[in-house]
This record gives C-alpha cells, structure tokens and sequence, in this order.
C-alpha cells in the first residue's frame, strides 16, 4: 500500500497537488491510490502508467484506442467489487471518487459510477456530560486539554492537533472569554474561507493552566509531543491522540472494542458531535465555527467576531461540560498542600508553647532554682522596657526620667 509521497511519481503527485487543499485530504487520496495500485498490479497493470499509456494509444487509432479504454473500464467495475467486502459503503464511495478524480484530472475518458446513498453504518452515539467530565479527569494533562477545546470548540482533532501559537496569540495574551480560535482556509476541509470558532471560560482555564511557563513563538504547536525526540514527523499525529482516546474510554468501561471491522461507539470525533449537539446557537454559526460550507447562507451570514462571540456566549451554558464554580482537581490538591504545610507550622509553634510552659511550671514550683531567678529578671527587664516606652509619650516626664538616670 502506498502511504510515501516520495513514491509516487509526478503524475499522481500533480494531481494530487490540485484536488488537495489539507494533509488530512491528501492522505486520504494517498490511501485510496494505494488500494488502487494494488488491485490494479493484482491484475497485471500499473496505474501510475496509465495516463502516459493512453496518450500513446490514443494516436495509434481508433480500434486500439477503443480496446485500451475497455480494458481498463473492466478493471473498473472489478476495482468497485474488489471494495464492497473490504470496507463500508462510506470509504467504498471515497475509493471510487478518489480514482474518478484522478481520471477527471487527466482528461482521460473512463467512467466510475459512485454509490448514489451510501448508507454509514458504524455511527458515533452520542457522548454524555459526565462520560466526558470522566475522561478528562483521568487523561493526560495535554490530552485533557485537546480534548476540552474540541468539545468546546467543534474543531477537528487533526486541526486541534496542529493549531499554532500565531491562531490564539492575540486573543490568549489578553485574556479575552471566549477566546477566539482561527481557523485558516489552508487547514479546513471544506474548501471555505478563513473561519474562527471559540472556546469558553473552562476551556480556557485548562489551556492556561497548561501553557503556564511555556515561551512560545507564533509558528510554534500550542500542544506538544509527550515524548520528545520520539515523535517521526514534527508533530504528532492525529492518530496517535485518536488510540490514547479508545483506550481510556476502554478502560474507563464507557465503551468496548467489537473487534478489528466493527470501530466502537464512542470514538474521539463524538467530542465534536457533542458541540454539534449542544451549544444553542443558530446553525449558521455552528456550522461556520465547525468549518462547513454554508451554502448560500455563507453570503449574509455576519463576519463580525464580536457578534459570533456574544452568540457564543449566549450558548456556551448549554455546551459546558463543568459546572460554574467548579474546582479543579490540581487546584484543589495545591490548597490541600499549602493546609499541610499551615497545619505542620502550627504543630511545631504548639510544641514549642508547650515546652515553654512547662519551663514556667518548673519555675514556679521551684523559686530558689536558677529558672525562677530567670524568669523573674526576664519579667523585670520588660516591665521596666514598657514603662520607658510609655514615660515617652507623656508629657512632662522627661526631666523626671534625667533625674532618675542621674
């Protein structure tokens, strides 16, 4: 299976180059070419000769010609019936659209007839308040954050995974709730325009909270790999976050594995159908801070970011996953630390009253002993230190207290 853009030669990576406008769709297509190339030299061709091979076929006439596309038309046909047992009807269309695309893009005359209701099979159920008030208390402390700002957020994983320091600088340094997210064209799937959605005042507190002490620069990734030096690619992958998901939620007993074909309910893109679900809001601009293309509607709808913050505002009760007032844990365990540290304060100053108590006790029983003597001296000298500082501040006295020196 094809998965190196390296491998590819230039025709695939021409096409390629003009269909994709996002890696996540780029690997996507990359997937899909590589089911093809290993069908098609199951039978004997080679795809990534094929636009070369028509244009030399199609000038040595039209019988040739003929026979060439027919060859490669049942190829086709094979190519839709090698898929329906493999994958779901869903990634069976991706397949075909995929070969379709690159056909379209080099004029080339094959036909590749899409399902026309593919039906999804394996849905996301609905996650619920506290399966999800669940998951982020036992999840790694970057990942309880990526998580929060999906689910507040709407915004995909691999876009949460990628976002840069440059997308929240402004909005984060000033402390603004909601905090305004971009979201660059070059990065949405949709083929839209630039968009921004929001997180609100929990989302932003775990982010803070995380990014406390981090220097980061504008073309720096808000999220970090957890093991540095260990990471393939310059950032984490989308996957990666994707596997740690399934097994808390496993682990959790908030869902099990049906097996390798049968993908869970409850997976990591049910945070963004819980914003889907949740914030009350008109749908335009759910859609528009979840990425999609607005139709027609992407002609009136406003672009002015204060109005999508109140309208985010006004929803955002419905959306919150934790209740206002809400104590962390980790705060909670630093006031719990600093009472620990008070409480063993007040414990070593009763240990000493205690001991000086006891010297008193002595003293007092005993008046011969050198402890009463003491005492009695200590007692002296700070009645006489106080009538000092009180004979100061009457007046008239001075002269008195020369006298008494003299």
């Amino acid at each position: 299976m094809v998965r190196d853009m390296e491998s590819l030669n230039q025709r695939i990576e021409d096409w390629l180059c003009q269909v994709c406008e996002s890696p996540k769709t780029r690997g996507t297509y990359v997937f899909v070419w590589g089911n093809f190339t290993k069908f098609c030299k199951a039978r004997g061709r080679d795809p990534a000769v094929l636009v070369d091979d028509y244009r030399a076929v199609k000038y040595q006439g039209e019988a040739q010609r003929e026979r060439f596309l027919e060859e490669w038309q049942d190829l086709l046909r094979a190519f839709n019936t090698w898929l329906k047992p493999k994958f779901a009807p869903l990634t069976v269309k991706n397949h075909l659209a995929g070969v379709k695309s690159f056909l379209h893009y080099w004029k080339i005359p094959l036909d590749v007839d899409l399902p026309r209701h593919p039906c999804v099979i394996w849905h996301n159920r609905d996650i619920k308040r506290e399966e999800i008030k669940q998951i982020l208390t036992f999840a790694s402390p970057r990942d309880r954050v990526i998580w929060i700002v999906m689910a507040e957020s709407g915004m995909r994983s691999d876009n949460a995974v990628n976002m840069k320091y440059t997308q929240i600088k402004e909005e984060f340094e000033a402390s603004r709730v909601p905090m305004k997210i971009m979201l660059y064209s070059s990065v949405l799937k949709d083929h839209v325009g630039d968009r921004w959605t929001f997180i609100g005042e929990d989302g932003f507190r775990e982010l803070k909270a995380y990014l406390q002490g981090k220097n980061l620069k504008n073309d720096d990734y808000v999220f970090a790999s957890e093991r540095k030096g260990q990471c393939k690619h310059e950032q984490f992958s989308q996957a990666s976050l994707s596997v740690k998901f399934n097994r808390l939620v496993q682990k959790l007993g908030i869902d099990q594995s049906l097996g390798p074909k049968h993908p869970k309910q409850v997976r990591l893109h049910g945070l963004r159908k819980y914003f889907r679900n949740n914030m009350k809001a008109d749908s335009s601009y759910i859609q528009f801070w979840m990425g999609h293309s607005l139709g027609v509607d992407s002609h009136y709808i406003s672009r002015d970011v204060e109005q999508h913050r109140e309208e985010y505002r006004k929803g955002y009760e419905a959306l919150r996953i934790f209740d206002p007032g809400f104590v962390d844990l980790r705060d909670l365990t630093t006031q719990l630390r600093n009472k620990d540290s008070e409480i063993k304060e007040l414990k070593e100053q009763l240990l000493e009253f205690k001991a000086a108590q006891e010297r008193l006790e002595e003293a007092i029983m005993n008046p011969k002993s050198e402890s009463f003597e003491a005492l009695t001296r200590r007692i002296e000298a700070y009645i006489d230190d106080k009538l000092k500082g009180w004979e100061k501040n009457i007046p008239g006295t001075e002269p008195k207290e020369k006298e008494r020196t003299e």
